[in-house]
């Protein structure tokens, strides 16, 4: 299908020259490299890069949807992302990792000039589809600035907090208070030791540890809101995750101690989530 060509005349600098150039009713762009887009060594996917060139160039849309494939777009918490933006309409899609995904991108794209106005992402796209500006509608038509899903579940879990300058002292060795939490507080072990699925958890584990042994808190003030966050856990019916609740625990002891602040909490919550800071391993 062919649409009508726009263009509009630019006088070059430098030489002085008319210059007629196409004004397209909207630009593609594409992460393909940096951060975490197409990283296949760190576990992404690749990024169907000649899919997209390929593509682009067999509908001939050059002058009517212009394709920009580059560096990092800043959606860095995501992998593979694209970003359409069309007649002064912003979408984006995470997670464009197959031919199959960027096909459909161009039938909504070609589905765009066809009625030379913009509309929401069919289904096969909409469910990749999220809003990062904070001037764009999100897709699925909820509040753009989120009360982040782990806030309302610690605000649900809340049940009070210990007195602040509750006594902090080094009860017994780490291994000792360790081994000594039996039941649903014990923590997971493989053939006797301590297992971790994944590298935060040890690393939670240690500042616990840590903390304790530097006696900003007594072990037994940890355990008891551990086995707190356990039992509100159970009760709303939420999947087992250990770590999770002891990461819970831990936070809601350094706020009610004073250590730190539910804001301060929060922001480095945020960052992490977000990509503005580095996981340190």
């Amino acid at each position: 299908m062919r649409y009508e060509k726009r263009r509009n005349i630019v006088t070059r600098e430098g030489d002085g020259r008319a210059v007629n150039v196409a004004r397209p009713r909207g630009q593609l762009f594409v992460c393909s490299e940096n951060c975490c887009c197409g990283r296949t060594e760190d576990g992404f996917a690749p990024v169907p890069v000649d899919v997209y060139q390929s593509e682009w160039e067999r509908r001939r849309l050059r002058n009517f949807v212009h394709l920009t494939i580059g560096g990092c777009l800043g959606p860095c918490a995501l992998a593979n992302v694209a970003m359409l933006v069309f007649r002064g309409r912003t979408v984006w899609f995470q997670a464009m990792d197959s031919a199959e995904r960027v096909y459909r991108l161009f039938d909504y794209v070609e589905s765009l000039l066809a009625a030379d106005a913009f509309a929401p992402p069919p289904a096969g796209l909409a469910e990749l589809a999220f809003s990062a500006g904070t001037w764009e509608e999100r897709p699925d038509g909820a509040p753009v600035d989120d009360l982040r899903p782990w806030s309302e579940r610690a605000a649900a879990r809340a049940r009070g907090v210990a007195p602040a300058g509750a006594a902090c002292r080094l009860d017994e060795s780490p291994d000792r208070l360790v081994a000594d939490m039996t039941g649903p507080a014990a923590a997971p072990r493989r053939n006797g030791e301590l297992a971790f699925e994944a590298p935060w958890e040890g690393r939670a584990f240690g500042m616990a540890v840590a903390m304790h042994e530097g006696e900003r808190f007594a072990w037994e003030e940890f355990r008891s809101r551990l086995v707190a966050e356990i039992a509100q856990a159970d009760a709303l019916d939420e999947p087992p995750a250990y770590y999770e609740r002891w990461l819970a625990a831990l936070e809601e002891l350094l706020a009610a101690t004073g250590l730190v602040t539910a804001a301060e909490l929060d922001e480095r919550t945020y960052e992490f989530e977000f990509g503005e800071r580095d996981e340190v391993f």
